[in-house]
């Protein structure tokens, strides 16, 4: 019976080797290089004052942040809850630009405080 399973065991061995030479090793999902499986991407945060990029909401709202509107580093990041875009546009004057650290650099014409007195704040 022993000699039943070995002769087993080795003619799958010789087949599996057989095969994988055959194919290279390409469908392997152990094989070096590999994208067998595709990992989704890892989701990203953003503050809607500075565009800062965090990992995790909680990451995110931990941090002081610079250009908070009551001062820098006056107030925690807050999040941006739109999507991410290939252009970003201020909800108050329609400037544009390419992200929202860019936008939010530079000083709204039309901001409620007045003009000048606020940044340019992205709109959803």
């Amino acid at each position: 019976m022993n000699s039943t399973i070995t002769k087993t065991v080795a003619a799958l061995a010789v087949a599996s080797m057989a095969f994988l030479a055959l194919v290279g090793r390409a469908g392997c999902p152990h094989a070096a290089g590999s994208s067998a499986v595709p990992r989704p991407p890892k989701p990203a945060f953003f503050c809607k004052y500075c565009g800062f990029k965090a990992s995790s909401i909680s990451s995110l709202t931990a941090v002081a942040c610079i250009r908070h509107p009551n001062g820098p580093h006056k107030g925690k990041h807050a999040l941006y809850e739109g999507s991410a875009k290939d252009a970003y546009f201020c909800k108050y004057c329609g400037f544009k630009a390419s992200s929202i650290s860019s936008l939010t650099a530079s000083a709204c014409i039309r901001h409620p405080s007045g003009p000048h007195k606020g940044k340019h704040e992205p709109a959803l």
